[in-house]
């Protein structure tokens, strides 16, 4: 048993190749309320997060909501995900009012495809800037949820100018 615990930890620690420049590995999915969301055309920023309702991700939403217009002005769309079932990221939007999308990965192919760990369901803090040509901008793994949206705004502003 033991050599399955480190097997998994291992896997944990291993992040895909990902690098800027990059083509994004995937361009489209739904959100939790089972809407088409395409990255491609605006800037994507994709705020990967453990767990709904949690203290951090829950601080990490508000932000990124309170921010929205901001990343709206520079042609930016917000969308966080996680394994959490659909119902439960509608729950956590509408019970916080936030603004942005969400997308449920319940299956992790998202997280796979981006490199983000995943230890029992829960998804490393990483954040993935898709550019309009559907390229990997920038990515920030092991990111702080209560400076993550104030960071990206921060790139993308100087970025857009």
């Amino acid at each position: 048993m033991r050599g399955v615990t480190v097997l998994l930890f291992l896997g944990f620690l291993k992040a895909a190749a990902l690098a800027p420049g990059d083509r994004a590995p995937i361009l489209e999915a739904q959100d939790s309320y089972g809407r088409p969301v395409d990255f491609r055309g605006s800037y994507v920023v994709l705020w990967f997060y453990p767990k709904a309702k949690s203290p951090g991700c829950t601080a990490q939403a508000k932000r990124y909501s309170e921010l929205h217009e901001a990343f709206a002005r520079l042609g930016a769309r917000i969308y966080g995900v996680s394994h959490d079932p659909a119902k439960e990221q509608c729950e956590f939007v509408e019970k916080l009012s936030l603004k942005g999308g969400m997308i449920p990965d319940r299956d992790g192919r998202l997280a796979r495809a981006y490199g983000v760990r995943s230890l029992f369901g829960f998804y490393s803090r990483d954040t993935i800037l898709i550019n309009p040509e559907g390229r990997i901008e920038r990515i920030w793994r092991g990111v702080n949820p209560f400076q993550d949206a104030d960071t990206v705004l921060a790139y993308l502003q100087e970025r857009v100018r």
